[in-house]
């Protein structure tokens, strides 16, 4: 075994960095996130796992502030004993591991689409891995035997790296979900779903409907990831090690669907500086939208992606617009063949306009009729 301290964390960092490079390509060979924007962000990660240790040993130096004792000697009961530490080390990692992500998009605006959000709060959370498992590989060396440091190591760079990631990306989701509250709250009443828990809670604390969403939304993929994390290291301190491997399967599964729907995917601006003017008027505008919303409830999705499309080139920067399409998308088969030849087709903006208005009338005397 090496003896000095500096070669075993030079060999720990190798070696660690082995199964955090493979998450990486796993998770950004197809990204058009900037990479000198996801090493900043994957450094910052790596710092919040000291920064957590930093706070551990303040902990340790003043015992008054110190929240895991205060747990360990107030909870008689083990079981609630652990759930109660883990909940509180779910929520002090996930909540640091988010605060490196706000770091990135306050200072490069990186977060265009939920997908942004979802792959830098990933990659937030493999830093943050990496750095542990350099930590547990230093601290067990010597302290193991050979074929027992390979199986942690193994465990860790597969389960426990990966369970930091769906944990970090759970929450990060929900984070890009509330940087577009004004347009998915729109959107969402035109369908006929406005949520009537953020209504009051708007109306509690006398702040406008978006704004309660987006706090909404906030808090709850914080709770989500620290639940999640909790019961995960819940169910190793107790060995239950199926329960565990199927989480984590699931769990990926999970991401990976989520960076595949179409929703995802859109560029939702929130600068108004960057947005192209509409050639549509704001009458005619509401007019559509409402009738989108009524076939969204209707499920006509063919119907709506087609006049999405249309839409888009007049108002090609219309975030609600852009939702409809998304979320029609999603619902429309695959082996749909409109869904196929949707991009080659409705590109003559003089069919368009002549279409446009067709459809509009026809909405207005139906309107008018009624």
């Amino acid at each position: 075994m090496l003896n000095s301290p500096a070669l075993v964390i030079a060999l720990a960092t190798t070696v660690a960095a082995i199964p955090a490079a493979i998450w990486g390509y796993l998770f950004f060979k197809e990204t058009d996130i900037r990479k000198l924007h996801l090493i900043i962000l994957f450094l910052l990660g790596m710092l919040t796992a000291p920064t957590l240790l930093g706070v551990q040993y303040l902990w340790n130096i003043n015992p008054t502030f110190n929240l895991s004792l205060l747990i360990e000697t107030r909870i008689a009961q083990v079981s609630l004993m652990y759930a109660a530490l883990f909940t509180l080390f779910g929520a002090m990692e996930e909540i640091i591991k988010h605060f490196a992500v706000r770091i990135i998009d306050k200072k490069t605006v990186a977060i265009k689409t939920l997908n942004n959000a979802l792959r830098l709060s990933i990659l937030s959370g493999l830093g943050f891995a990496f750095a542990e498992n350099i930590y547990y590989l230093y601290s067990l060396w010597g302290a193991l035997a050979v074929g027992e440091l390979v199986g942690v190591f193994i465990f860790r760079s597969v389960f426990t790296m990966c369970a930091h990631m769906i944990f970090s990306g759970i929450f990060g989701f929900y984070f890009g979900v509330s940087k577009f509250a004004v347009d998915i709250t729109k959107q969402q009443r035109l369908v006929g779903k406005a949520d009537l828990s953020t209504r009051m809670v708007a109306k509690l604390v006398n702040i406008p409907v978006p704004k309660a969403h987006r706090e909404k939304t906030i808090l709850k993929g914080l709770l989500i990831s620290v639940g999640m994390h909790a019961a995960f290291n819940y169910l190793l301190q107790y060995n239950m090690m199926i329960p565990v491997i199927i989480s984590v399967v699931l769990g990926y599964l999970f991401l990976r669907y989520l960076l595949k729907r179409k929703a995802g995917h859109l560029v939702l601006l929130t600068d108004v500086s960057e947005k192209e003017k509409s050639m549509l008027p704001k009458k005619d505008e509401d007019v559509v939208l409402e009738l989108l919303g009524l076939w969204f409830k209707d499920r006509r999705y063919v119907d709506v992606i087609h006049i999405c499309e249309r839409l888009l080139e007049r108002d090609p920067d219309n975030n609600v617009v852009k939702l409809f399409k998304a979320k029609a998308m999603d619902h429309v088969d695959d082996k749909n063949a409109y869904k196929k030849i949707l991009k080659s087709v409705l590109r003559s903006k003089d069919d368009l306009s002549v279409d446009d208005r067709n459809i509009i009338s026809k909405y207005l005397e139906q309107k008018g009729n009624s």
